[in-house]
This record gives structure tokens, C-alpha cells and sequence, in this order.
């Protein structure tokens, strides 16, 4: 067995990380484009980093299982384990670059006020809402535009998170496939 557990998570986690990152950036300049082209693009991209995401995490739990024997199997905890670790170093880089992004690079008032401009383009392009819902609308941006901006550190741990809860639900599953009982007498003869 290969003792170097945080090594291959840190590993798996930068690139793991990585690729969310480039999502994030990629989709936020879909979004405050305000060209409605986009919305779709970015649904279709936001499901093939899903699917991606799910794919590497699984590759990299099954590289691991493959440093276990037979005699030693690899516990579903273990891999569990395995997959939250990857997403801990995953949700570190992806929280930092969102904190980088949205407080450094573009500013959060103006991402607000771009976010606000992009929703009334999109929703003027297909025609406005029923005059019963517009009341409500106008609050819901004045609430999003009155709202405190979070700090670096709260933005940080929201791009933790939510990399966590989607590697305690994919490593759900991934556990329960990559895991395996041991076999102790698997490596004797049966006489």
C-alpha cells in the first residue's frame, strides 16, 4: 500500500481545482456578457464540467484502489475519504480564485450592478414580465443591490463548500463502486 494519501489528493485536487476555476471564470464572463446567445453555452458547459468533474474524481479514486491488495481490500470509508480530500484542495483553489475574481479582479458592486443588467436584458429579450410580476421583480434587484457584499474569506469558504457538497455526493457513489471488502486468504492456495 502507498502511504502518500494527501500527496495523490493534493495532486488530483489541483487539477480537479483547476478545472472548476477555468468553469467559474468561463461562466461568469458568459453571464455578465448579457448576450443571451450564451445562456446556453453556459448550460451546456456547466454540465460537461459536472460530468467531467464526476469522471476525474472516480479515475483518481480507482488509481488508489488500485495501490491496495487484495489481502487489504479498500474500504468504502477510505475511498470516501479519498474523494473529500480531493475536493477539500479542489474547493480551496476554486474559492480563492472566486474571492480573486469577485473582489480583486472585476469588484463585487460591479459585479452586482453587471448581474442586475444581465437578468433585465435577458428577461426584456423575451418580451418583459405580467405586469402582476413585475412589483416583485423590482424588489428581488433591490434586494440583491442593497445586499452587503461578503468578505474575501466568506467568498472563499462559499467556493469550499460548494466543492465539498459536490464531492460528498459524487463520492457517494464513487465509494460505493472503488470500494472493496479484503480478502485475506486471497494470496493461498485452496487445497
Amino acid at each position: 500500500m502507498n502511504n502518500n494519501f494527501w500527496n495523490d489528493a493534493a495532486r488530483q485536487g489541483v487539477v480537479i481545482g483547476g478545472l472548476l476555476a477555468l468553469s467559474f471564470i468561463l461562466e461568469n464572463m458568459m453571464q455578465l456578457s448579457g448576450r443571451t446567445s450564451l445562456y446556453m453555452v453556459m448550460s451546456v458547459e456547466f454540465i460537461a464540467v459536472a460530468v467531467l468533474h464526476y469522471y476525474l474524481l472516480q479515475r483518481a479514486s480507482r488509481q488508489r484502489a488500485a495501490l491496495y491488495s487484495a489481502e487489504e481490500g479498500y474500504p468504502f470509508g477510505q475511498a470516501y475519504g479519498y474523494v473529500m480530500g480531493i475536493s477539500a484542495v479542489a474547493g480551496a483553489i476554486v474559492g480563492a480564485v472566486q474571492a480573486v475574481v469577485l473582489h480583486l479582479i472585476v469588484g463585487y458592486d460591479r459585479y452586482v450592478e453587471r448581474m442586475v443588467d444581465s437578468i433585465t436584458e435577458l428577461i426584456n429579450s423575451q418580451g418583459g414580465l405580467p405586469a402582476s410580476m413585475e412589483g416583485l421583480f423590482a424588489q428581488s434587484l433591490a434586494q440583491l443591490q442593497a445586499a452587503e457584499a461578503p468578505s474575501i474569506v466568506a467568498t472563499w469558504w462559499g467556493g469550499m463548500w460548494q466543492s465539498l457538497l459536490f464531492g460528498a455526493l459524487f463520492g457517494l457513489v464513487i465509494a460505493g463502486v472503488t470500494s472493496r471488502k479484503s480478502r485475506p486468504f486471497a494470496s493461498q492456495d485452496n487445497e
